[in-house]
C-alpha cells in the first residue's frame, strides 16, 4: 500500500503544471483573489488596517470639562489643587432660608444615628463568615446632621431629610473613617415621593486634574427631573455632565430604594421598591468607561444629593462595610479521601466535608493535575487551586442567590474576577472539577459536563497553578472524588481565535462553502469585504462585494455604511446585502438599505436609488430568517426606550423587499442589569436560530464602544412575546477578551455541530481594530424542563477543536476515504468556481495539494 500511495503522489505530481490555483472568478471577469494574497488562517492575529463604525446612533451629551479633582470636596470655599489622601470635606454653614412644613406620609426613625464597629477578630480556629457590617446609618429621627458635610441646604422635616431652597441642588456628603478609606462598601436610602432629581452620591478622582468641581467629585445615581427615571451622572467642573445609562423602566409613583454598591472598582446602581421585592433598574459601571468620563477611580466618600424643585424625601441612610471572606487560620487537621487538610470550622463525616469554614491541603499539586469533587451548594461555596498560601492563588466560586459561577484571582487576600458566567446552581451533589493542563485551567460544573464531551465553564490560560487546594463552605457539603494527573488531551487539529480581521461579521453557508462578509471601511466605496473558508476557521480574501455609486445612491452617505448581513433567499436564488446607512440632506437619521446579486460574492447592486425598507423608522443592523411558518422575518435595531429590537414581517422576490409595517412588533427591550454597560442601555443585533421548536432570538447587550456581550431569549412564535434567559449574558468578557458581540449562528461544515461567529476587540478596553472569532455551541438539555439551554465555550483564547468535518477527506461521501476521492478533487481543479467542498487542505484555493491530502490520509490510514 505504501508503494501505491508513492505511485499515485508520483503520478499527480507529474500533471502539476495543469494543476492551476482556481480563484473565484467574479462577474466583471476579474478575480476574487491576487496572486499575492496570503490566505489567513486560524491563528490571525493581524487586522486589516480599517476603522470600526459605530453600531449604534451617536449620544449627545453636555460639553465636559477636561479637568476633574483628586478628591471628594462638597464645598464653594477654595480649595487647594494638592489634595490630601483623606479626603477631606469641608462643611457649608446651613441657610437660614425659612422652612415650610408639610405633611411627611413615611415612618420616622425611633433610634438616633449610630456607628457600629466591627466584630472582635475571630480568634484562632473560628470563623466568621460574614464579614459585611453596618458603620452608619441614619433614619433621621433626629434632627442632627453633624455626620455630613453639607453644601446648600437640606433638613431634617417629620423624620425625613430633603432639600430646601431654591435654584440649584444640595448635597449631604459622608466620608468613611479613615480606617475604612479603600474599602467596599454599600449605600442605601429609601425615596418618597420623587418628582425631579435626587438620588445617591459617590466619590470619584482621577489623577492630574488641575480644577476640582464645585459642586462635588464623583457621580450621582440619581432619578431624572421627572423624578420617575434613573440614570448615573458625572460632576463636571460647573456642575451635573453627562448622563450614563439612562434608565427606561420608570419607578412608579416616585418611591423607591436606592443603593450603590462600590465592589471592585465598580459600582452597581440598583433600584428597587421599598419592600425590595420589585427590581425596576440595575446597571454597572467602572469609572471611565464612558468616553465623556472625566473619572477613573471611585474614593470612599458618600452621600445624598437632591434639587430644591424635588418635593421629595430620604430616610433609613446607611452605608456598611463589605469585606471579601478570607482563609482564617487553620489549626485543625482533617482528612477527606486520601489528602490530608488543615481545617477550620468544618468538620468531615464518613467523607463529607459540611459546615461553614474552610480547609486547604497541606501538600501542593504541581504540573499538569486534575481535581473532582461533588458538591452540595449553599449560599457560596468556594474552592480554591494553585494557593501559595491562605491569601494568593485562585478560586472558582458558586453563589446560589446570584446564580453565577466566578473565577478568582486571589492576591494578598484582593479578590479580582478573572471570568464570570451565570448559570443554575443546583441543589444536592453536583460535579465540580478543575483541570490544570500545559498552562491552561479548565473549570466544569454540573449540566455542562457532560462525561467524556465535557463543556467547560471557564478555560484559560494562568500563571502559578502549582499550589495548594482550598475548600470554602457556608452551610454547604463536599466530597473530594479524586485527585490525579490532568485527563485534557488537547486534538492534533485545533484552531486559536480570531480567526480573521474584519467587524460585523455575517457569514452564509452556500454549497461547501462559508462565505464570512465584514465592514471593510467607510471611504464610501470598498465598504463590504467577502472571505472564504472551507472548513470556518481558515479564511482567504476574495473581493469587495459592494462599490458606492455616488450618483445613483446620492440619497444615502456611503461613509456611514457598516454591518453588512447577506441572504440567500431560496424563492428566487438571488442573494441580499442589507446594510445600515445614514440618509442625506436634513434628515441624516440611519435606515436599513439593500442590494441583490446571482453570487455570493456579489457584485451586490441596486436598480435605481436606494430604498430604505422602513422610510418613515429610524433603524439598523436587518437580519432576514425563515419562520417555521415559511414566512420570512427581518429583525431591526430601533432607538425607542434606548435601545429596542423590532420584529417585522417581509416579501423578498426578484430583487424587491417590502416590508409589512402592520407586523412589526417591538420584541426586547434593555430591561435587564447586562443590558447596560457603561455607556447606555441597549439591546442591538437580532440573529434568530431555530431550535426544537423554539426561535432562540441572539442579540447584544450594552454598548459596541465598552464590553459588549450576547444575551439569548426564546419563543415559540417568530413575532413573541420572547422570554429574555434566566442566565444571561450567554457570552460576556472576561480579563483577556473585551467587547463580544454582534453574533450569528451557524452550522459545522457536516452540519454535525452549531458555531456562534461574533466579532471582540483586538485589545483589552480600547475600541478600534477588530477581529472575527467561533467558538462551539451547545444546547443542554434543561433538568427542570422547558427549552434547551443555550450555552457558548467562550469567547475562548485556547486551542480549540476543529468543526466536525467528517466529509473532509469523503469529498463524494460514500462513507470510505479512497481513490475514488482523489480523482474527484483532480476532476475539480480546472473547472468551476472555488468550493470548499474540494480544498482539502484549507488554502483557500483547488490544486494538487487537495489531492496530495487525500492521498496521504489513505496512505495513513492503510499504516
Amino acid at each position: 500500500m505504501k508503494k501505491l500511495f508513492a505511485a499515485l503522489l508520483a503520478f499527480v505530481c507529474l500533471f502539476s503544471t495543469a494543476c492551476t490555483t482556481v480563484p473565484p472568478t467574479v462577474e466583471d471577469g476579474t478575480t476574487g483573489q491576487s496572486t499575492t494574497e496570503t490566505p489567513a488562517t486560524g491563528n490571525a492575529t493581524t487586522a486589516e488596517p480599517t476603522t470600526d463604525a459605530p453600531e449604534t446612533e451617536p449620544v449627545t451629551t453636555a460639553p465636559v470639562s477636561t479637568s476633574a479633582p483628586e478628591t471628594d470636596p462638597v464645598t464653594t470655599a477654595p480649595v487647594s489643587t494638592s489634595a490630601p489622601e483623606t479626603e477631606p470635606v469641608t462643611t457649608a454653614p446651613i441657610t437660614t432660608e425659612p422652612v415650610t412644613t408639610e405633611p411627611v406620609t413615611t415612618e420616622p426613625g425611633t433610634t438616633e444615628p449610630v456607628t457600629t464597629e466591627p466584630a472582635d477578630d475571630p480568634t484562632p480556629g473560628e470563623l466568621v463568615l460574614d464579614n459585611d457590617f453596618v458603620i452608619y446609618e441614619n433614619d433621621f429621627s433626629s434632627t442632627d446632621l453633624s455626620a455630613f458635610s453639607m453644601r446648600g441646604t437640606m433638613q431634617v422635616v417629620n423624620g425625613a431629610v430633603k432639600a430646601v431652597g431654591t435654584n440649584g441642588t444640595a448635597h449631604l456628603a459622608y466620608k468613611l473613617p479613615d480606617e475604612y478609606k479603600g474599602s467596599d462598601y454599600l449605600v442605601e436610602v429609601d425615596c418618597y415621593n420623587f418628582n425631579n432629581m435626587g438620588g445617591l452620591l459617590i466619590g470619584a478622582t482621577k489623577p492630574n486634574l488641575s480644577k476640582i468641581p464645585e459642586q462635588f467629585s464623583g457621580y450621582a445615581c440619581t432619578t431624572d427631573t421627572n423624578g420617575k427615571t434613573t440614570q448615573i451622572m458625572y460632576f463636571a467642573e460647573k456642575g451635573l455632565g453627562s448622563k450614563f445609562a439612562p434608565a427606561t423602566t420608570p419607578v412608579p409613583d416616585g418611591n423607591c430604594h436606592m443603593s450603590v454598591k462600590v465592589y471592585k472598582g465598580a459600582l452597581t446602581y440598583t433600584i428597587t421598591s421599598l419592600d425590595r421585592k420589585t427590581l425596576y433598574q440595575e446597571f454597572r459601571y467602572e469609572p471611565g468607561d464612558h468616553e465623556n468620563d472625566i473619572y477613573n477611580t471611585l474614593t470612599s466618600t458618600t452621600g445624598l444629593f437632591m434639587s430644591y424643585a424635588n418635593g421629595g424625601r430620604f430616610d433609613n441612610f446607611k452605608v456598611t462595610i463589605i469585606r471579601d471572606d478570607v482563609i482564617p487560620s487553620l489549626t485543625e487537621s482533617a482528612k477527606l479521601g486520601d489528602t490530608a487538610f488543615k481545617s477550620a470550622g468544618l468538620k468531615v463525616t464518613d467523607g463529607v466535608a459540611n459546615g461553614s469554614g474552610a480547609m486547604l491541603t497541606e501538600n501542593s499539586f504541581t504540573g499538569d493535575y486534575r481535581i473532582k469533587l461533588s458538591v452540595a451548594n449553599k449560599n457560596v461555596s468556594r474552592f480554591y487551586f494553585g494557593m501559595d498560601d491562605e491569601k494568593n492563588g485562585y478560586a472558582v466560586e458558586l453563589d446560589e442567590t446570584e446564580k453565577e459561577i466566578t473565577l478568582y484571582k486571589i492576591e494578598n487576600g484582593f479578590f479580582s474576577v478573572l471570568n464570570k458566567k451565570s448559570t443554575r446552581i443546583r441543589e444536592g451533589f453536583c460535579d465540580l472539577i478543575i483541570d490544570v493542563h500545559g498552562g491552561i485551567v479548565s473549570v466544569y460544573y454540573d449540566n455542562l459536563y457532560q462525561g467524556d464531551s465535557a463543556f467547560p465553564m471557564f478555560e484559560t490560560y494562568l500563571a502559578g497553578l502549582d499550589g495548594k487546594l482550598g475548600i470554602w463552605l457556608d452551610g454547604g457539603q463536599a466530597r473530594l472524588i479524586n485527585t490525579g494527573e490532568s485527563t485534557v488531551t488537547l486534538p492534533e487539529a485545533t484552531y486559536l481565535n480570531p480567526v480573521n480581521p474584519g467587524a460585523d461579521p455575517d457569514m452564509l453557508f452556500y454549497k461547501g462553502t462559508y462565505y464570512l462578509y465584514v465592514y471593510a471601511g467607510n471611504d464610501g466605496n470598498s465598504i463590504f469585504t467577502v472571505y472564504t473558508s472551507p472548513d470556518l476557521v481558515h479564511f482567504t480574501k476574495r473581493n469587495t462585494i459592494f462599490t458606492w455609486d455616488p450618483i445613483t445612491y446620492s440619497s444615502v452617505n456611503g461613509n456611514t455604511a457598516w454591518s453588512p448581513n447577506v441572504f440567500y433567499n431560496e424563492s428566487d436564488g438571488l442573494f441580499y446585502l442589507f446594510f445600515a446607512a445614514e440618509q442625506t440632506g436634513a434628515d441624516t437619521s440611519r435606515r436599513v438599505y439593500y442590494a441583490s446579486s446571482d453570487s455570493p460574492y456579489g457584485p451586490f447592486t441596486h436598480d435605481g436609488p436606494l430604498v430604505p425598507i422602513n422610510p418613515n423608522v429610524t433603524e439598523i443592523d436587518g437580519h432576514p430568517f425563515v419562520g417555521y411558518d415559511g414566512k420570512t422575518y427581518m429583525s431591526f435595531s430601533r432607538y425607542d426606550m434606548g435601545g429596542t429590537i423590532w420584529f417585522e414581517e417581509v416579501i423578498i422576490k426578484d430583487g424587491v423587499v417590502t416590508a409589512k409595517p402592520e407586523t412589526a412588533t417591538r420584541v426586547v427591550v434593555p430591561d435587564m442589569p447586562w443590558d447596560n454597560d457603561g455607556a447606555m442601555r441597549l439591546v442591538e443585533g437580532g440573529f434568530v436560530w431555530k431550535h426544537d421548536g423554539y426561535y432562540y432570538l441572539i442579540y447584544a447587550t450594552g454598548s459596541y464602544s465598552r464590553h459588549y456581550g450576547e444575551a439569548v431569549a426564546i419563543s415559540k412564535n417568530p413575532l413573541g412575546p420572547y422570554e429574555k434567559c434566566e442566565y444571561n449574558p450567554i457570552l460576556n468578557w472576561n480579563y483577556e477578551v473585551d467587547g463580544p458581540g454582534d453574533a450569528l449562528m451557524i452550522h459545522s461544515p457536516d452540519g454535525e455541530e452549531v458555531y456562534m461567529v461574533y466579532h471582540r476587540h483586538e485589545k483589552m478596553g480600547k475600541l478600534g481594530l477588530r477581529q472575527t472569532c467561533v467558538d462551539l455551541v451547545e444546547f443542554v438539555p434543561d433538568p427542570d424542563g422547558g427549552p434547551d439551554i443555550l450555552t457558548v465555550r467562550g469567547p475562548s483564547n485556547t486551542p480549540q477543536r476543529l468543526p466536525s468535518h467528517k466529509y473532509r477527506y469523503d469529498v463524494n461521501r460514500d462513507g470510505t476515504v479512497n481513490i475514488d476521492d482523489a480523482k474527484l478533487v483532480y476532476e475539480k481543479i480546472n473547472g468551476g468556481e472555488y468550493s470548499g467542498y474540494y480544498d482539502v487542505d484549507a488554502n483557500g484555493s483547488l490544486g494538487v495539494g487537495d489531492v496530495a491530502a487525500i492521498l496521504e490520509k489513505i496512505g495513513g490510514n492503510a499504516q
